[in-house]
């Protein structure tokens, strides 16, 4: 299983793996799968939830990325209506802005690309063109949106973090420091900070507004692979290939 994530009022859980299909589990009591998705052809990477719950986002290896209108899911068991969005090479990350105007999908392809979902139209988006923020030189991996929901950040193999302004499809800040491979980042929850985990076994901090490296933390045996502010962004919880979740507390 490559990713999971949460409906916005906690009744089910959607999660993606190497049997590439999409599955979503109830929460009830004793949790289940009630519906299954088989519509990708390979692995899916990453799932995500538009904040209103309404619509179920996946990317795969199969370079896709899908959407779909759930709100009729829990009447029929199906979808009432989907679209199949393509990118040139594998999606990695699928991330939803705070306020659900904005679907943001991140590649191989070193592209990431922005949709316009303020609508909820499925059959409109399949025709709609995306914006496409370029400036990675190799694939990136991660992807997040800022919770004031101004900005984007992108994580990639070329070993830089970018900032972007959604809005004016523009980049306003490189951050430089990893020395491989950028694999994870998560904003803080005043959007003050970012963390960013590589494969330079390394997690670094970094102040937005500045663009500063704040700090250096990390195992020097082990490659940091996910992590996460928490919500009232006073730890940060770090897993890697020690085996081990590392959790700091952030001042």
């Amino acid at each position: 299983m490559w990713s999971a994530a949460f409906s916005p009022d906690d009744s089910m859980l959607a999660s993606g793996g190497n049997d590439a299909c999409l599955r979503l589990w109830e929460m009830a009591s004793e949790p289940y799968e009630f519906v299954r998705f088989p519509d990708h052809n390979e692995s899916v990477y990453s799932v995500a939830f538009s904040p209103d719950g309404n619509l179920l986002a996946s990317g795969s290896h199969d370079n896709t990325l899908r959407v779909r209108d759930i709100t009729a899911l829990r009447v029929s068991g199906r979808a009432r209506s989907g679209v199949m969005l393509n990118h040139i090479s594998h999606v990695y990350s699928v991330a939803f802005s705070p306020d659900g105007l904005w679907l943001a999908s991140a590649s191989r392809d070193s592209v990431v690309r922005v949709w316009d979902v303020s609508d909820r139209d499925t059959h409109r988006l399949a025709n709609a063109r995306p914006l496409g923020l370029i400036g990675h030189r190799s694939w990136v991996n991660a992807i997040s949106f800022s919770p004031n929901g101004k900005l984007l950040a992108s994580a990639s193999h070329d070993t830089t973090v970018r900032v972007w302004d959604v809005e004016k499809s523009k980049e306003i800040a490189c951050l430089i420091g990893h020395k491989d491979a950028v694999t994870s980042l998560s904003f803080s929850a005043d959007s003050r900070l970012i963390a960013s985990s590589g494969k330079d076994h390394s997690v670094r901090i970094w102040d937005v507004n500045t663009q500063h490296e704040l700090l250096v933390l990390g195992d020097p045996h082990a490659v940091m692979h996910g992590i996460a502010f928490s919500p009232d962004g006073k730890y940060l919880a770090m897993s890697g290939g020690d085996k081990v979740v590392h959790v700091w507390g952030i001042i």
